[in-house]
């Protein structure tokens, strides 16, 4: 089965974490940088969990909400992280329909666990 993280993430150092994690638990990444992309590079039935940096150049918040109206991508998980003095994003992101919103600290303690909830079965 191939089990995926969609990672919505510039950051060089974010993305190093993201992939190992991934790896872990023999899951692939895909990185973008559109949020619109995310609903192309989707598998029907293949286990996947969507990462957000809630500060993405390009806002995800729009790209979340369309993900969440559509029946075939309704449930994709979606968890994002933010800045601790941007709580506004985090708002903003639970009102998108993010299922989980961490601040990077707390998302750097739980990704690992966030990975293997989502992607095994």
């Amino acid at each position: 089965m191939n089990r995926k993280v969609i990672a919505l993430v510039e950051d060089p150092f974010w993305r190093t974490k993201i992939d190992n994690a991934a790896k872990s638990v023999g899951a692939s990444t895909v990185f973008l940088s559109d949020p619109a992309g995310v609903a192309g590079v989707l598998e029907p039935g293949a286990p996947v969990v969507v990462v957000v940096d809630l500060a993405l150049k390009s806002a995800p918040f729009e790209a979340v909400v369309a993900l969440r109206k559509a029946e075939a991508t309704s449930t994709v998980p979606v968890v994002g992280y933010y800045d601790l003095a941007r709580k506004d994003l985090k708002e903003k992101a639970e009102k998108a329909g993010f299922d989980e919103v961490f601040s990077r600290s707390t998302f750097a303690e739980r990704f690992a666990d966030l990975v293997m909830k989502y992607l095994l079965p």
